[in-house]
């Protein structure tokens, strides 16, 4: 039987009360048979309990939503902790929000509050699992000059520990990014190996930082006897941001992809190769049939003005599986977002058939804004 799982209340909704977050969940599971509850990270305990309560008289397990790599809206994180880039810059968020900005696994301060909100959150004694989210360095996507990281002390420290010299590696990815020739070679290194040993040192530096914090996080949550789900970027993003699947599925229980092929916003897969194709066209003057063109063959997918079918989402579940993922989860986006996200019931219809491979299947965003009409139609196509 396909397991299905829910996101829900990734932000407290305005005027809502414990007693309507409760039905809505409820009107879910009676549509749905969700085993897995996952709820966001910066809610009042009224809604925490009742979300609980709820999850539990359905026999449902119970995940706390955690970003890990980034703010959970409980704490300023300092400035300093963000990665840099190239140019010794702070790499910056999307549109500046602190969900999206991210800090360097590689710090020991970084490490030591990473695991005091992970004891915090284990005891509540209430989640029988956390969902670690936000597990990676930035998205280079967009402007690999600007969001290519992490090049701190730390990780030159660390790296040079290894043998590798961040140094070289910076000297080297400027030389490539200096050229139209070089920089469509470089766009072709973010998605598959290369002869070039030094890039290849680097992303696997950067693959072997997001797992060695994993293993250090699944430590610190195994010690307290819960479980763990980690949401990662599809298959084809992944070597990008630093995310080695292979080595990701032994720290956890399971993976959910987020392979989201309609989505123009972060970590969708339409949003992250439309940006490498905008950098391609604006930094180097290449004609957008083209920039698409070179995005489309070093991603292995057919980038459209509407995003990518749903068959797209099969594809990722395989390159997931071919990787070793041994429990892994599909993402589907079924929240509508102006100007970010439109979606069908047809499409609905057609992504839950493309999932067809996966051991289970998460509703994404938050079920809180999902339309009951999107579950009903999940539903009936499950039956």
């Amino acid at each position: 039987m396909r397991i299905f799982a829910a996101q829900y209340l990734e932000y407290a909704p305005p005027d809502a009360t414990p007693a309507q977050v409760r039905e809505r969940l409820r009107q879910a599971f009676e549509l749905l048979p969700i085993s897995i509850v996952i709820i966001g990270w910066d809610l009042p305990r009224r809604f925490e309990e009742a979300v609980a309560e709820e999850t539990a008289r359905h026999d449902a397990t119970f995940y706390r939503w955690h970003p890990l790599l980034a703010s959970d809206a409980g704490f300023a994180l300092p400035t300093e902790w963000q990665t840099i880039n190239l140019h010794d810059e702070r790499v910056p968020g999307f549109k500046g929000l602190p969900e999206f900005t991210f800090i360097c696994p590689n710090r020991s301060d970084v490490q030591e509050w990473i695991a005091e909100r992970i004891e915090v959150a284990a005891q509540r004694g209430q989640y029988q699992g956390l969902f670690f989210d936000r597990i990676r360095f930035p998205s280079p996507a967009e402007n690999p000059e600007e969001r290519l990281a992490c090049f701190c002390k730390y990780c030159r420290r660390i790296a040079s520990d290894s043998g590798l010299d961040l140094e070289a590696v910076r000297r080297q990815i400027e030389l490539l990014l200096t050229r139209a020739d070089r920089a469509k070679a470089f766009t072709r290194t973010l998605f598959s190996p290369t002869d070039d040993s030094l890039l290849e040192s680097f992303l696997a530096f950067r693959s072997n930082s997001i797992d060695r914090i994993i293993q250090y996080a699944a430590k610190l949550v195994r010690s307290h006897g819960l479980s763990i789900g980690l949401d990662c970027f599809s298959p084809t993003l992944t070597r990008m941001v630093g995310q080695d699947l292979s080595a990701l599925n032994n720290s956890c229980d399971w993976i959910k992809l987020m392979t989201y092929p309609r989505v123009f916003g972060p970590a969708g897969l339409p949003f992250e190769l439309r940006a490498l194709s905008n950098w391609l066209r604006g930094r180097y003057n290449i004609q957008e049939t083209e920039a698409t063109q070179i995005v489309n063959e070093a991603s292995g997918l057919s980038l459209s003005t509407t995003g990518l079918d749903s068959e797209s989402i099969a594809y990722e579940i395989q390159r997931g599986r071919a990787v070793g993922i041994s429990n892994l989860f599909a993402g589907v986006a079924l929240v509508e977002v102006e100007g970010i996200h439109h979606l069908t019931l047809d499409q609905i219809q057609a992504d839950l058939v493309a999932c067809r491979d996966a051991d289970g299947v998460v509703l994404s965003w938050d079920l809180w804004h999902i339309p009951s009409k999107y579950i009903s139609a999940l539903s009936k196509s499950y039956k």
